[in-house]
């Protein structure tokens, strides 16, 4: 038996215990066929076997995202204009783009933007239908949507165009922010409100919503991403979605979205990553659910349900037991009023009654949880359902305990942590929105080491500013810092080993997703997905881990075949 491709000529990083370092591996028929000497391997060289020098490079096993929304992130593409922090630093720069775009919109048509971001653009303005009316456009209907994804703005135009005016009641889990004399001010809190804007905005075609998403599964590769996680597609007409990555699929009815998921099916084995998604715990769905199915696409496939237990802590409704601060931006960030402990969305009752028919039926269950409340709370669901073999999950846990990672463990619920939002948001969440000791605590993914979860880490795309970086937030891990500011440490107790860093972004992610038999790690009988990076992540500077001038992503294989991202 010949191989169909050797590497050989660097370092190959392996996560498999038994065999941590490798010179040189095969593979064949999509499937790792050896791993180890190369002197070994030599033996099955044949006159057809591509044989590749990694030229010193490093090789590991794949990157998997845990938790991301790339369909939403290809609808955001396809349909709006990108005004974030990470590309924007002054709000000049912002209104200067805002304008052009306004300028060559014709009356009465729509403008959308998102990326709004208070925290990372510290001069933007404090938004509402008369300031976009009299700096913008009375006449284009403008809707400006925050980073976060939790809350937006509209002129009057847009407001009218979707028929809410001020005798108009707030939607259940939203609400249109009024002053003292009951007007509408054109902000929107929560998904609920901003769905009612969004839905009147024009839908792109089918053709380019599946073009946007290849453009943006293959920024994910460019990345080193070879699976990929679409944490939140909604399939219902009018149910409620608790997170931003529902607001444009709530414009796709059932119909259009089976459109979508086939189209990419169709195009998957062309496409440089794998595809998991998570639809919508909701109740008009319940009639529809399946028992789990035994097979599936090796490719694509449908990984279980996601619900909401809290918000955000950007909003101030992640649901905390102490306190948030009050300050000028969290007045800003229009947060509730002091003292403000966020919200929980639901009971304990109803949260078990809504997973309980999808966790009968052997699907896994995911859960956003940001608050330690809201992560108390989905313990005791856990708890109540039962079954450890469903590994459940509980999605960015930013203000998890020790005890409740033990209890994690104990439970066998697979952790999923945003450690990433200290890269960008550190500063803010310590001075002006959780304080330091929420902050020195965020993510402890350390403690969910310690008690040995099988934890991932995640970055959120799009509602995290700039394109995929799983390299930056293994840095995040490792360093428990600022992008900006490499000398203040948010937790330095919580810090992680590269190591550990790097299992959660491979093996800890494919235990979540059920593929740990097939990926995560570099092992004969496993699918040859790989990355090569330009060097060693074990021996770099941590600090430099997201410098591309240090280490910088070469190439990615899918099935052993090579997925040339930088044509």
């Amino acid at each position: 038996m010949s191989y169909d491709r050797v590497f050989f000529g660097g370092t190959i990083i392996t996560l498999d215990e038994s065999n941590p370092i490798a010179e040189a591996l095969a593979i064949k028929e999509g499937l790792i066929a050896a791993v180890g000497d190369y002197k070994d391997i030599q033996s099955n060289i044949g006159k057809d076997t591509e044989v590749i020098d990694l030229k010193h490079h490093t090789m590991l096993p794949g990157f998997i995202e845990a938790h991301s929304h790339v369909i939403t992130a290809a609808l955001f593409n396809a349909m709006t204009t990108d005004i974030g922090g990470y590309k924007y630093k002054t709000y000049s720069s912002i209104q200067n783009k805002m304008k052009e775009v306004i300028a060559g919109t014709a009356k009465g048509e729509w403008c959308v933007f998102t990326g709004w971001d208070v925290e990372l653009v510290p001069d933007l303005p404090e938004l509402s239908a008369n300031y976009l009316d009299t700096t913008f456009s009375a006449e284009v209907k403008i809707l400006v949507a925050a980073q976060t994804g939790h809350s937006a703005y509209a002129n009057h135009a847009a407001l009218s165009s979707s028929h809410i005016n001020r005798d108009t009641p707030d939607p259940p889990g939203g609400t249109y922010v009024r002053d003292k004399h009951g007007n509408l001010t054109g902000q929107l809190l929560e998904e609920p409100a901003i769905i009612e804007v969004l839905r009147h905005t024009p839908l792109p075609s089918i053709k380019k919503i599946l073009e946007a998403i290849e453009v943006v599964l293959k920024q994910h590769a460019r990345a080193g991403l070879t699976t990929v996680t679409e944490m939140a597609l909604s399939v219902s007409k009018t149910g409620y979605c608790g997170y931003s990555s529902g607001l444009p699929l709530q414009k796709l009815v059932s119909r259009d979205l089976d459109v979508v998921l086939h189209g990419i099916q169709d195009q998957i084995l062309h496409l440089p990553v794998r595809l998991a998604y998570y639809t919508i715990a909701e109740g008009s769905e319940r009639e529809k659910i399946v028992p789990l199915p035994k097979t599936g696409n090796k490719r694509i496939w449908h990984a279980g349900y996601k619900s909401f237990a809290d918000g955000i802590p950007h909003c101030g409704t992640a649901a905390t037991k102490k306190p948030y601060l009050y300050s000028e931006l969290s007045e800003k960030l229009s947060f509730p009023p002091p003292p403000n402990y966020g919200k929980l969305y639901w009971t304990c009752d109803q949260l078990l009654n809504q997973v309980k028919p999808y966790h009968d039926a052997g699907w896994q269950v995911a859960i956003h949880a940001q608050g330690d409340r809201a992560i108390d709370q989905v313990l005791q669901v856990y708890g109540a359902l039962g079954g450890k073999n469903r590994r459940h999950r509980i999605e960015h846990m930013g203000l998890a305990s020790e005890d409740q990672l033990a209890k994690c463990a104990l439970l066998n619920v697979g952790p999923s942590m945003f450690v990433s939002q200290l890269y960008y948001y550190g500063k803010t969440f310590s001075n002006d929105l959780l304080g330091k000791d929420y902050t020195d605590n965020w993510a402890p993914v350390d403690v969910a080491f310690k008690y040995g979860c099988n934890v991932s880490l995640h970055q959120d795309t799009p509602a995290f500013p700039g394109p995929p970086q799983p390299l930056a937030s293994m840095k995040t891990a490792v360093t428990r810092t600022h992008k900006d500011d490499g000398t203040t440490v948010y937790g330095p107790n919580h810090r992680i080993s590269v190591h550990q860093a790097i299992q959660a972004y491979t093996t800890g992610p494919a235990w979540q997703l059920f593929r740990e038999n097939e990926l995560g790690r570099l092992k004969v009988g496993f699918r040859a997905d790989l990355v090569i990076l330009s060097a060693n992540p074990y021996i770099v500077d941590p600090m430099k881990l997201d410098d591309p001038n240090t280490i910088r992503v070469v190439e990615t294989y899918i099935d052993g075949h090579c997925n040339q991202i930088w044509m």
